[in-house]
């Protein structure tokens, strides 16, 4: 295995993503006194013809290492696939895009899958089959010979889980810096399940339903007393350097390493598709502090990038390079207020 000094490993998932539409799709709501809940619905015991059917890669860590290649770091990609057709296809993607594969290829286990039902408001259920990629073990990779400036973390789960944690304690060993973008599975668990991540983190990017999930653990108030700052405060508190929280469309909220609060506006745009754009987000931001160690700089690359996959079908499709990042954010020019 050849590693080499990279600007980022990212270390997460890898799938291929089937993306279903039919015009027979409904969307219905049920309410209780203390909740909503809303579901994607089909006609039970008939057959739907299917209007348009695509096929792409996604998973957190993948998607994450395509970002930052085309921005133009020297990428490196830690994680499991399938010794079958599926996997090939990915390694063949990460190849051509100039990432390195330090991870593993499994003879026992299927390469990640998942399904994409899309609902008439453009917003996605996903049925995924993780695969291998629960079964990444710390063993089988030669941390003796990583040399990386940062590790970037998406969702693992499991035996993986476990061996992020390993990874993230050799970053912190080795002086390297991290990043983090959890799900909400993760988040859910708390900050204790997330603890060793979390103390010697560097950026933490999340949105504002994970958040909450971290907070409410030791805060059972938070989400009804507490104020954004406040909450950026506890996150803070937990190890990160760095906290941004997202929310859709509404204002971004962040705070950097000096303590500095921002609101961001993002721009309201059409939305096409939304998976993979907070894997983007996080990682274009991230390649935006690498580049310019400028949080509203960052931001606002980050928001470009979001903007370019949620306005396409496919988790990597549109994702741009640095020069035409710099382009957009030239052209609009996103709000960022100091202050919250």
């Amino acid at each position: 295995m050849n590693y080499e000094a990279y600007d980022v490993i990212t270390v997460g998932s890898n799938t291929i993503d089937a993306f279903v539409y039919t015009d027979r799709v409904e969307s219905i709501s049920t309410r209780t006194l203390t909740s909503q809940s809303n579901f994607i619905c089909y006609p039970l015991g008939t057959k739907l013809k299917i209007n348009e059917l695509g096929f792409y890669t996604g998973g957190g860590g993948t998607n994450a290492a395509v970002c930052l290649s085309r921005i133009g770091l020297k990428t490196g990609y830690i994680g499991k696939t399938g010794d079958d057709l599926n996997g090939n296809i990915i390694l063949d993607e990460l190849k051509k895009e100039k990432i390195d594969f330090l991870g593993v290829v499994s003879k026992d286990g299927q390469t990640g899958y998942s399904v994409v039902l899309d609902s008439i408001e453009r917003q996605r259920t996903i049925l995924t089959y993780r695969g291998a990629n629960d079964n990444l073990k710390a063993e089988e990779i030669d941390f003796k010979k990583i040399k990386t400036k940062w590790f970037h973390f998406s969702a693992m789960m499991q035996e993986s889980f476990k061996t992020m944690e390993e990874i993230a304690g050799f970053a912190s060993k080795n002086g390297i810096k991290t990043s983090f973008n959890p799900n909400n599975y993760m988040c859910e668990k708390g900050s204790n399940f997330l603890k060793k991540i979390l103390i010697n983190l560097d950026i933490l990017i999340l949105n504002a339903e994970e958040a909450s999930h971290l907070i409410v653990n030791d805060h059972k108030d938070a989400n009804t007393d507490m104020n954004m700052e406040e909450k950026l405060q506890i996150l803070k508190s937990l190890g990160p350097k760095t906290v941004i929280i997202t929310d859709g469309s509404n204002p971004i909220y962040g705070v950097d390493e000096n303590f500095n609060f921002y609101t961001i506006y993002p721009i309201d745009i059409p939305i096409i598709e939304t998976t993979g754009a907070g894997d983007s987000f996080a990682s274009t931001f991230l390649a935006g502090i690498i580049k310019t160690n400028d949080f509203v700089n960052a931001i606002r690359l980050a928001i470009a990038n979001s903007h370019s996959v949620l306005g396409h079908k496919g988790a990597k499709n549109i994702l741009l390079n640095y020069d035409e990042l710099k382009r957009e954010i030239a052209v609009n020019q996103v709000r960022v207020v100091k202050g919250i």
